[in-house]
Order: structure tokens, then sequence, then C-alpha cells
């Protein structure tokens, strides 16, 4: 039985810097849903995986200032390798599976502000 949680990770730009990130507490299971709320002025938001052999780019923003929620997807697969499709041209997505912890990143924006994201993973 599956269980839907909700996961927290918030970063604030130091004064006199651009950019900053953090870290969640490891996770495992599927990115249903990203929040992001952002602060009064732009920046890029990034989330990456991190912990796992190679790191996905779960969802990649550029600046910008206004809350929304995302629902990021990535292309499903085969044996092989290659992406799976429903007639040869529609790709299929499906949600991201991580295992481990999910960086934050910002770059581009005001010194003092926070951005959170709060993660709906279905464990």
């Amino acid at each position: 039985m599956s269980k839907i949680t909700k996961y927290k990770i918030s970063a604030t730009i130091a004064a006199g810097a651009t950019s900053a990130s953090a870290y969640s507490i490891p996770i495992r299971g599927k990115v249903l849903a990203v929040g992001v709320d952002y602060p009064t002025h732009t920046c890029t938001v990034d989330l990456d995986s991190d912990g796992e052999a190679s790191a996905q780019k779960v969802l990649d923003l550029a600046a910008a200032n206004t809350d929304i929620t995302y629902y990021p997807r990535t292309s499903s697969q085969d044996n092989t390798g290659a992406d799976v499709t429903f007639d040869g041209t529609n790709e299929i997505y499906e949600p991201f599976v991580v295992y481990g912890r999910i960086k934050l990143s910002l770059a581009s924006g005001t010194a003092t502000e926070t951005v959170t994201v709060y993660l709906m993973v279905e464990e």
C-alpha cells in the first residue's frame, strides 16, 4: 500500500549573494507534484536528485516570481533505454522516481529572499 507524503525544502539567499541551495531529507518514491513558493523578486529554481548514480533534473525553471504547482514527468523507457511511445511518435510520460535527497538550487536571485518548495511524493 502506498502513501502520499509532503516534503518541504527552503533555501534563502544570503546577504551579498545571488544564489543558494538546500537539500531535502532522503526521499524514496514518485514525485507527483512540486509547489513553488516564490519570493517577491524573480529567481531561477532548479530541483535535482542527489545521491543516485546519476542525478536527474526534476524541475528546471527560468526566472519567475509567481507561486505555482508543477506536475513534472519524465519519458518512460523500455529495457533497452529507448523511449516508449503510443504510436511511434507520442511519448509516454510518468512521474520521476527518486531514491535519495532532492537538491533545491536558486540562481540570479535577490539577497535575503527565500524560495520554498513542497514535494508531493507517493511512497
